[in-house]
């Protein structure tokens, strides 16, 4: 996993940073930051705590519109005209909510955990960032998995098999903060989950 260290995004944000949680089924992650250690970025001064996000277990209805956050695009760095890197760059997708009930699974039951599907596509850069409402401007979901599909090539044979051709993901997978493993883990921490 490209996100196994919290230091891999956001090292030259905050110091001290570490996982307080991690759920790779839900693609949930925790981490804790050190506020006296980074009181004193430019981007935090004058500030009083970390600014955040206000978090809801209201389900989503198909058909609400929603917005997805994340650094899906790739950004090419030159330092010189032979040597660079690529980061991600930000990016918001608008969308809607398709389904409430994504059925990938092959059994279900009450205790999976609830998710969405989303109308655009949603890529790694995208993985674990937070889903909002355009209704009550709070996060009640994050990325958590994607729907690429994968075309057949008949006419291109790898042994006796077609060639699979695997198309990036059309659709995102959402997990509602409303999943019971979450809501815990935030609620135990005394993160304010709001109704609405």
């Amino acid at each position: 996993m490209k996100e196994a260290y919290p230091g891999n995004f956001i090292s030259g944000m905050c110091q001290d940073v570490s996982f307080a949680y991690i759920n790779p089924e839900t693609d949930f992650a925790l981490l804790k930051v050190d506020w006296d250690a980074n009181r004193e970025k430019d981007h935090l001064r004058g500030r009083t705590g970390f600014p955040f996000l206000t978090v809801s277990d209201r389900e989503l209805n198909e058909g609400e519109p929603v917005y997805a956050f994340g650094y899906p695009l790739p950004s090419p760095v030159m330092f010189t005209p032979t040597a660079g890197h690529s980061g991600h760059s930000p990016r918001v997708t608008s969308a809607i909510v398709t389904s409430t009930l994504e059925r990938s699974a092959f059994v279900s039951s009450p205790q999976d955990a609830k998710v969405y599907v989303l109308d655009k596509a949603l890529n790694y850069g995208n993985s674990g960032g937070p889903i909002l409402s355009t209704a009550t401007g709070k996060v009640h979901a994050l990325c958590s998995r994607f729907q690429p599909v994968s075309v057949p090539q008949n006419h291109i044979r790898y042994g006796n098999q077609p060639l699979q051709i695997v198309i990036p993901s059309l659709y995102g997978v959402v997990s509602s903060l409303a999943n019971g493993e979450i809501l815990n883990q935030l609620q135990s921490r005394g993160i304010a989950v709001m109704s609405d």
